[in-house]
């Protein structure tokens, strides 16, 4: 269920940025929000007990907004969170807000990890690679993946691209034991 209100929120403040087409620097703003409060207990605490009044809790959060240069939308949207009581939703709706955003402006979410570390060139390449495979702007998340013996894992949505040596291995045996 909170995914569901979560996804109204993100839905309605992606309509009222869809006029300006900012949703990138939305985004950056609410994330920038999203990790300050994620980083912060006493933030967390402030928002979400009920021994706070609604102004103080109002009046932290546009000190806070300001401070990080948060524009008038952005703001509005934390109020709105805020005084509805969905703070915890914050993450969830930060989420719902970046798939439509991305889907909006014709980006590709892609996941690829990798058994080490890859150098900035290997990453230019790979983007390239499946900015030309998508025909999509693609903005790639690495993450490192002990379990992987070498190679790498790329994710689209729910389509996996395996190209590590453990998946090789791995569709060698199930060749080998259909025989």
């Amino acid at each position: 269920m909170p995914t569901v209100i979560a996804n109204r929120y993100a839905r309605a403040l992606a309509d009222v940025v869809a006029p300006t087409g900012n949703y990138t620097e939305i985004l950056g703003e609410l994330e920038d929000f999203g990790a300050a409060y994620r980083e912060s207990l006493e933030l967390r605490e402030v928002c979400e007990t009920p021994a706070v009044s609604m102004a103080q809790k109002l009046s932290v959060l546009e000190a806070l907004a300001g401070k990080m240069g948060a524009s008038h939308l952005t703001l509005n949207f934390l109020r709105v969170l805020m005084s509805h009581y969905r703070m915890p939703l914050l993450e969830e709706a930060i989420e719902a807000f970046r798939n439509l955003a991305y889907a909006r402006l014709g980006v590709v979410r892609v996941r690829v990890s990798s058994a080490s570390g890859l150098s900035e060139q290997q990453q230019e390449l790979l983007t390239a690679r499946f900015n030309e495979l998508t025909q999509k702007r693609s903005e790639l998340e690495f993450q490192l993946d002990e379990s992987l013996i070498g190679g790498l894992v790329a994710q689209i949505g729910s389509t996996v691209f395996d190209g590590s040596i453990r998946g090789s291995l791995d569709r060698l045996r199930s060749q080998l034991l259909a025989q």
